[in-house]
């Protein structure tokens, strides 16, 4: 359970810092962690069974949240949203595996599938500081990409 506080006490800052100091990518991002996390947390936990098979619920709301970010990555005018869906992807790859192998610990799928999340906040709090940090220098920059599909 501490694990689920120590969690919160990184994503809650490194949101807030997101929606107060980025552009709207970073806004986008850091409400829709808040949003994924929240979501995975009313998920019901039973101790020994949850993670014994593919957890489906959480699955739906990483297929969701990969949704989103392969979204921004798509438009946006930063390379570091397309890490986020990287990292996101592989999120949903850990699920396959598990769908795979149904030998696999389940507190080692439990906590590969939820560590990803950290260098997720990591990428969001140097991409935040950076735009922030030019938009100091250089004043207002792009948020989308002017390219069109």
């Amino acid at each position: 359970m501490i694990h689920i506080f120590i969690f919160y006490g990184a994503l809650l800052p490194s949101s807030i810092f997101a929606v107060w100091r980025g552009g709207t990518p970073e806004k986008i991002i850091g409400a829709i962690l808040m949003c994924a996390a929240a979501s995975t947390s009313m998920i019901p936990f039973t101790d020994g069974v949850t993670f014994t098979y593919v957890n489906w619920p959480a699955l739906y709301i990483d297929l969701a949240l990969l949704l989103v970010l392969t979204a921004v990555a798509a438009r946006a005018d930063r390379y570091w949203p397309g890490w986020l869906a990287g990292l996101q992807l592989l999120t949903i790859g850990v699920h396959a595996v598990r769908a795979y192998d149904p030998h696999i610990v389940p507190i080692a799928y439990a906590r590969i599938a939820g560590e990803i999340s950290y260098p997720m906040l990591v990428i969001l709090i140097i991409g935040t500081f950076r735009h922030h940090r030019r938009t100091l220098v250089t004043g207002p920059e792009a948020a989308w990409s002017r390219f069109h599909w």
